[in-house]
């Protein structure tokens, strides 16, 4: 029995697989037969199909050459029949003309179904196509012949029925045959009748747009009614239009084309709302973006077969159709200028619902994870976020909604950051040196509430989506992490512009920023470790507003930036502990570095505002970056402090730098600013970790007896610089011998570079021979000793000035020869070194990698 019963259960499922296939060939393009040569018939094998096409020299199959013809030949019917209408019309009377395009119509109609019993279907799909385009052409044609009075009707109104019908009976007469291309030509006709009938009556912008919205809403409807057929088990759909590959296809299709379709009326109304000029056209206004929320409800909560995107998509459509319809109504309640509140106030309640909402079924929570024996643990983990399906209408709201505020937050943008920069701009004129006027600092309310209104939608969003998954006091989930952080931006200018809108004065509008400032750093210090980005944010947000609005008085600039720079200090030094994270220890260290160019900027202010010049306030800014280097070697020795240690040091060396530029453009200054910075690089150089500080020093020094040479009038250098080399060379020796591994550099390069570079500047402008002939000489000897001894100093400082030397000397012979050569001498010679290079270029690579290796092997 059991093989009896396995027997039955086989023959059952190859009678479905049967059928299946006659099916499939039914509906199928049948194939047309290619013989394999001349006179020889029959098929050839599938699996030379290639070959027999390649050894015959055909570049196409036969089912794409005989769709190829068929779509030529439909075109040209179609083309001989409107040649015909539109010519020869009117030599047949009112019977012939219909009997003629009737006949020929019908006949194009009633071919498909003998030529599908027959399996031509690709020929019956060409003759349906004929058949549809010569009924628009017999309308035409009845038209223009006045048949019943057509002639009477207006153009877009008779088109709009035509159409109308044409797009239904292309349907059902593609349903009813079983052709795949009658019904897509009908979905896409259908767009045809509702903007040709809008046309008739002479609709506005807002009459377009319900007429576009409907056609999506048929549209989808159609689709519904279609699937659920197939949903339901029934035959329909798939089976019309010959197998599953092909209803995805037309379905996919149909989506994208209903969803643009509702898009368009979508920005139409929606344009049409924003824009309308009187309370009436605003009700008007109204039916699209009402049936607009109709139908985006209908897709997210009535399709659900439709993907979690699709779904979101259209509750975010129905979303910002209700926010627009309510704004357009607010803006003839609200006062002037408050036409973007309208907007806003009902995206942000949305926003914050949509949060709610979330957070209360439970959409926002996330999976339990696994504890160590394979147990769930129940809490949520920190990924990031993935909605699940059923969320799809919470998620469209809330993403809808967030964009529409979003868009609100730009439009008012323009109108905060003037007001915010307003003191940037008077500080501007007021430190330039002018006489800048009378300045007023002032911000409409309007602006200041959407701002109000974002950062409160954000709250609500990172509070609900941090009480969904747990994580209101580990602050471990990325996207609660992320929204508080974005509350920062819009809470920051809300609270401290709120002042200008009351209309404070500029002095109480600074002091508020500043203190909120010193507040969050205090909060900080005290609390380091909890939800320290937010507060950084904060921070860095209210600090930056201080320091730009204190530039329109010049007392302010020197309160604020003192203020802040003690207060940086003493935050790098509380935060810079041994056991504090690695978030708060980099804190630490740009708390430290905006310290000291805190206190720069204040010395730069103090001189200006004294009415010093910039090469005397060159000295109150050296003299911070003194203190900072001695500041960085107190830290330095505390433990757990040597990172904010180097912050502050780095940024005592760019006030030094900067110090220097201010007294550049006078030599006088410039010498004693060089002098003062050497001396600070050789007490640096007195830490055991900073030694090679005493060779920038040392250079700093010489180049400031440079400076001063240069200022005397000297025009023998050697004089003063031989003495200085002398001992410095001494001393470099001494200090080599005494301390094994002291580089050349250290030793010797200083010593060096205070004769040979001085005495090759002075030989540029001497005409005479005896200053080159001995500091050639003595680049060569310094040279020569390098190269025995194998240090790096002289060989680079004295083969360099020896090299400058023979330049020296032989640049007025060179040009000689130049100018007595033919002039293509030069251009040959180049070519001809180019070539030699080329073909030695390996080799030569290798010679320079050598001496670049030896050089480096050197001390």
């Amino acid at each position: 029995m059991s093989a009896l019963d396995a027997r039955r259960q086989w023959l059952v499922q190859r009678h479905a697989a049967l059928l299946a296939a006659l099916r499939v060939r039914r509906d199928a393009p049948s194939e047309i037969p290619v013989a394999a040569s001349a006179g020889a018939p029959g098929n050839a094998p599938m699996g030379g199909s290639g070959a027999a096409a390649g050894a015959s020299g055909r570049e196409l199959s036969a089912p794409s050459a005989r769709t190829a013809l068929l779509i030529v030949g439909g075109v040209l019917v179609v083309v001989a029949a409107l040649v015909f209408t539109v010519v020869s019309w009117g030599r047949l009377g009112i019977g012939g003309r219909a009997a003629v395009l009737l006949a020929v119509t019908a006949c194009a109609l009633a071919l498909p179904r003998p030529l599908r019993r027959r399996q031509l279907t690709a020929t019956a799909e060409a003759s349906a196509a004929v058949g549809l385009a010569l009924v628009l052409l017999d309308g035409y044609a009845a038209r223009q012949a006045g048949l019943g009075g057509l002639d009477q009707v207006g153009t877009a109104g008779y088109w709009a029925v035509l159409t109308a019908l044409t797009a239904v009976g292309a349907a059902l007469y593609g349903w009813w045959q079983r052709l795949r291309l009658p019904l897509p030509v009908g979905f896409l006709m259908a767009r045809l009748p509702g903007l040709l009938g809008t046309a008739a009556l002479g609709g506005t912008t807002g009459d377009y747009a319900t007429a576009v919205i409907a056609t999506a809403a048929v549209d989808f409807a159609v689709l519904y009614a279609l699937t659920a057929r197939d949903a339901a088990g029934q035959a329909g759909f798939r089976e019309r239009v010959a197998g599953e590959r092909a209803a995805t296809g037309l379905v996919t299709v149909a989506r994208a084309v209903g969803g643009g379709w509702a898009s368009l009326g979508g920005v139409l109304a929606v344009g049409y709302a924003v824009v309308a000029p009187s309370p009436g056209e605003v009700l008007r206004a109204w039916v699209p973006l009402g049936l607009l929320m109709l139908l985006g409800t209908a897709l997210c909560r009535g399709f659900r077969t439709l993907s979690f995107a699709l779904r979101a998509g259209g509750e975010g459509v129905a979303v910002v159709a209700l926010i627009v319809a309510v704004g357009a109504g607010l803006r003839y309640v609200l006062p002037a200028g408050w036409a973007v509140v309208g907007y806003a106030a009902p995206a942000a309640l949305l926003a914050a619902w949509a949060a709610v909402s979330c957070a209360r079924s439970g959409r926002w929570a996330k999976p339990a994870t696994s504890g160590p024996a394979g147990q769930k643990t129940g809490r949520p983990t920190g990924g990031p976020f993935v909605p699940p399906s059923r969320a799809a209408a919470a998620v469209g709201e809330l993403v809808a909604a967030s964009i529409a505020l979003l868009l609100t937050g730009v439009v008012v943008v323009p109108e905060l950051a003037h007001a915010l920069i307003r003191p940037v701009v008077h500080g501007v004129a007021l430190w330039g040196g002018g006489h800048p006027p009378q300045w007023s600092w002032q911000l409409a309310t309007a602006p200041l509430v959407v701002l109000w209104l974002s950062a409160a939608a954000l709250a609500v969003m990172a509070a609900q989506r941090a009480r969904a998954v747990g994580d209101a006091d580990r602050h471990t989930d990325r996207l609660a992490n992320a929204l508080r952080n974005a509350q920062a931006p819009a809470a920051v200018p809300a609270v401290l512009l709120l002042p200008v809108a009351l209309g404070l004065p500029y002095g109480w509008v600074l002091a508020a920023a500043a203190l909120a400032s010193v507040a969050v750093a205090v909060d900080v210090v005290r609390r380091p470790a909890a939800a320290l980005p937010p507060r950084l944010l904060v921070l860095a947000a209210t600090g930056a507003l201080a320091l730009l609005w204190s530039s329109a008085d010049r007392t302010a600039v020197l309160t604020v930036w003192g203020t802040f720079a003690a207060s940086a200090a003493v935050l790098a030094h509380v935060l810079s502990a041994t056991a504090s994270p690695p978030a708060v220890r980099t804190t630490a260290r740009v708390a430290g570095a905006f310290a000291v160019l805190a206190l720069g900027v204040e010395a730069v202010a103090s001189g200006a505002t004294a009415g010093l010049p910039g090469q005397v306030t060159a000295f109150a800014v050296l003299a911070v970056a003194v203190a900072a280097a001695g500041a960085a070697a107190a830290w330095h020795r505390i433990p757990g402090r040597g990172q904010v240690a180097t912050a502050v040091e780095g940024a005592g060396y760019a006030l030094a730098a900067i110090a220097l530029a201010l007294t550049a453009l006078h030599p006088d200054a410039l010498s004693l600013a060089l002098a003062v910075t050497g001396v600070a690089g050789l007490a640096v150089a007195l830490r055991p970790d900073r030694r090679r500080a005493a060779l920038v020093g040392t250079g700093l020094l010489i180049a400031s007896s440079w400076v001063r040479l240069a200022l005397a009038g000297v025009s023998a250098p050697e004089a003063y610089t031989l003495p200085i080399t002398a001992a410095a060379l001494v001393i470099g020796h001494r200090r080599r011998t005494g301390t094994p591994g002291t580089g050349s550099w250290p030793a010797y390069g200083a010593g060096l570079g205070a004769t040979m570079l001085p005495s090759l500047a002075a030989m540029w402008s001497d005409e005479n021979w005896v200053r080159p002939l001995l500091l050639g000489a003595a680049a060569l000897l310094a040279t020569v000793v390098g190269v025995r001894t194998r240090l790096q100093a002289p060989l680079i400082v004295g083969g360099g000035v020896l090299m400058l030397v023979g330049l020296h000397e032989l640049a007025p012979t060179v040009v000689q020869v130049f100018g007595l050569l033919p002039r293509w001498v030069p251009v040959a010679a180049a070519g001809l070194l180019l070539l030699l290079l080329g073909a030695t270029y390996e080799k030569r690579i290798d010679e320079a990698r050598r001496l670049r290796d030896t050089v480096r092997s050197m001390t």
